[in-house]
């Protein structure tokens, strides 16, 4: 009975376990076919699937993509590309044949890569290889470039893809970009071969770049790495050399990426006519300067530069510095340190609008205050703090003493420079005081075109200078007129011209574009006097043309006279200085100063009026007359009747702007004792005036 039950559910379940065994052995087939499929489409290189990648890839660029065999494609393992030539065109109102033409191509993409990429990341290539590649990369001055693609994409727009590895045996690039006006021809090609033990890669342009020639190479032992991301990667050995208009630039050192992060390692040589040079081709802000010769270490990592300059000649003038240059934010910031031995003054002059020192010309100016338009629009490119320390500075040649030591920071901030914490010393006395330079940004079509004038203000004082140290104020100090004379036999014991310790201050305001428009443009005060001072008698007898004392002096010799008060007093008014009160008082003379000196003209227009206090017939009391150009002043004697002495009404009218000079110069101090002879002066000009 059990056993009849047993076989008829045998039986029962029979075509229930026949067709699931059929089941599985269907799908194991279709597996298993599906596996050979895909092995042979895998080892066949998907070959019908060209054209429908071909279609689409066109379709997602909105570009006419060309795909041409040989065609190989993997999928197992990643995703290895391997076409005889792919073409991907550029836009047709860019006339150029197309974007990017390769031969030889070989692309090899990860998953992992693909899958965990996010919104707005860029896309990572594993490798890129290509027998030949030729690209057109060109941008139009509204920005617009062969290499933008207008993709169906809501979200963030990506950057650049970073390539794990890129080798090219032969290759080259067209550049032309409106908006860095680049127009350039790169070649790239990998040699190999028995005669050489390493593959030796080469990369060559050649063009013009911000409308000055350029031309380079750089030589890489091995292939060309055009991107290595992974942080270990080794150093590529590499060596350089790129010359800009008549900048020459070279390189020794190592390249880890030079298209990806852009690390670089080496030893760099730089010589040109002008740092600004340089500062155009690297976007920076850097001064017009004479020629230069810099050698420096270069290290290079994800956002910032580091170089340490072991030794710079600018002109006449050396220094050393280190510095960071820090681009990761949204504007470059530049900080460092720069030291030297020795600063030329005269090698700031470029700076200013003015030519380099060593500019030979048998042309005599006829203006003094440069005129060039300076670059303000580069104070745009970063921002900047540097530390500054000279051990001495060359002031020129009327000047025995230089300056030492000098400090003081410069910084750049929104277009804003700034010269702050100055201070130097010479002839036992020190100089301070601070710049600021704001060049506004243009905020409208028109001011693109012609920016506002840059505000400047400026503040300097110089206290205790003694004057016969500080400057060749003696006749031994002065090359002898006769060239049959040696220097040495100038008479040595002749007294200084002028001697004494100077004080004075400055606060200007101005605008401009240039030296000489700012100087037109000045407005403020200046004030100087100095302090226990002599003065020669033979220039003071010349100034009241006494001539019986003067010829007599220039027969028998010269001493000198205690100033009793030097002191000088200016308004600035649209670069117009005007003494309000300025005299030069001595035992036996007074010289009073009054007229004006025109900064924008560059006119004298001064009267010096001599009022003896000894009586002698000789004695010429018209006023003397400095008029003129800066270059080429005339002195003359003012024509008409001798004047008598200077009136009692023009003193007093002296008496208020001379007491205010000396607190303006050192208000508060009790450093120094007071000037008790411009003290006493003053008295003499109050009793003068009531008479």
């Amino acid at each position: 009975m059990n056993n009849e039950v047993n076989n008829k559910a045998v039986i029962g379940n029979s075509p229930t376990r026949t067709t699931g065994m059929r089941t599985l052995r269907w799908t194991g087939g279709f597996l298993l076919v599906l596996v050979v499929i895909i092995v042979c489409c895998e080892l066949a290189g998907w070959p019908f699937l060209r054209q429908p990648m071909q279609d689409f890839t066109s379709k997602t660029l909105h570009r006419d993509v060309i795909i041409e065999r040989p065609f190989h494609l993997q999928l197992l393992g990643g995703i290895r590309l391997q076409v005889g030539h792919l073409q991907i065109s550029a836009p047709p109102e860019f006339k150029v044949p197309y974007l990017v033409d390769a031969r030889g191509l070989d692309l090899k993409l990860r998953y992992r890569d693909l899958f965990q990429l996010e919104e707005g990341q860029a896309y990572r290539i594993k490798a890129i290889r290509a027998e030949q590649l030729d690209a057109y990369l060109k941008r139009d001055s509204k920005k617009k470039a062969t290499w933008d693609f207008e993709l169906d994409d809501s979200g963030p727009a990506r950057p650049f893809p970073f390539i794990e590895e890129l080798s090219v045996n032969k290759g080259q690039a067209r550049v032309d970009d409106a908006v860095t006006k680049a127009y350039l021809a790169t070649s790239f090609y990998t040699e190999e071969g028995t005669h050489l033990k390493t593959p030796e890669s080469s990369l060559k342009v050649k063009g013009e770049f911000g409308k000055r020639p350029l031309e380079g190479e750089l030589v890489t032992q091995g292939f060309l790495p055009v991107a290595t991301q992974g942080k270990d990667s080794a150093p590529i050995n590499s060596k350089g050399w790129l010359k800009y208009g008549a900048v020459n630039l070279k390189f020794d050192g190592a390249v880890y990426d030079l298209f990806g992060t852009q690390r670089v390692k080496g030893k760099l040589d730089v010589n040109g006519p002008s740092l600004a040079d340089v500062g155009d081709l690297l976007d920076l802000a850097f001064p017009r300067t004479p020629p230069f010769k810099v050698a420096a270490e270069v290290e290079k990592n994800t956002d910032q530069w580091k170089v340490n300059v072991s030794d710079a000649q600018i002109g006449r003038s050396r220094l050393a510095g280190q510095f960071v240059y820090d681009y990761g934010d949204l504007k470059p910031m530049l900080t460092g340190d720069v030291k030297g031995p020795l600063l030329v003054l005269a090698d700031l002059a470029p700076a200013f609008g003015a030519p380099a020192t060593n500019t030979t010309s048998n042309k005599k100016p006829a203006k003094i205050f440069p005129d060039e338009s300076l670059d303000f629009a580069t104070y745009d490119r970063m921002n900047a703090n540097i530390n500054i320390h000279f051990d001495a500075v060359d002031l020129g040649s009327i000047f025995k003493e230089r300056i030492s030591p000098l400090d003081f920071q410069l910084t750049l901030q929104d277009r804003k420079l700034t010269v702050a914490k100055l201070h130097a010393g010479t002839a036992q006395g020190s100089l301070s005081g601070a710049l600021l330079i704001d060049a506004p940004e243009a905020k409208n079509k028109d001011e693109s075109v012609n920016p506002p004038a840059p505000k400047w203000d400026i503040q300097l004082a110089l206290k205790n200078i003694q004057l016969e140290k500080w400057l060749k104020v003696k006749p031994e100090d002065q090359a002898p007129k006769d060239k049959s004379k040696d220097k040495k036999d100038v008479d040595k014991d002749a007294p200084a011209y002028i001697t004494g310790e100077l004080n004075a201050k400055a606060k200007l305001k101005g605008e401009g574009k240039s030296t000489a428009a700012l100087l037109k443009s000045l407005d403020g005060q200046l004030a100087l006097m100095v302090r226990d001072g002599e003065i020669s008698h033979l220039v003071v007898e010349a100034a009241g043309l006494d001539i019986a004392q003067s010829v007599g002096l220039l027969l028998g010799g010269d001493h000198s006279l205690p100033m009793q008060c030097a002191a000088m007093g200016l308004n600035a008014k649209q670069g117009v200085l005007t003494p309000e009160a300025a005299l030069i008082d001595t035992p036996v003379t007074t010289v009073y100063i009054h007229g004006n000196m025109d900064l924008g003209e560059e006119q004298f227009n001064l009267k010096l009026q001599a009022n003896p206090k000894n009586f002698s017939p000789f004695t010429v009391r018209s006023p003397i007359l400095v008029t003129g150009p800066f270059v080429n002043p005339n002195v003359s004697i003012s024509p008409g009747p001798i004047a008598a002495r200077v009136a009692g009404s023009v003193l007093l009218a002296i008496v208020t702007p001379f007491a205010a000079i000396l607190p303006f110069l050192d208000p508060g101090s009790s450093d120094q004792p007071a000037n008790e002879g411009c003290l006493q002066t003053l008295q003499e000009l109050k009793s003068k005036g009531k008479r």
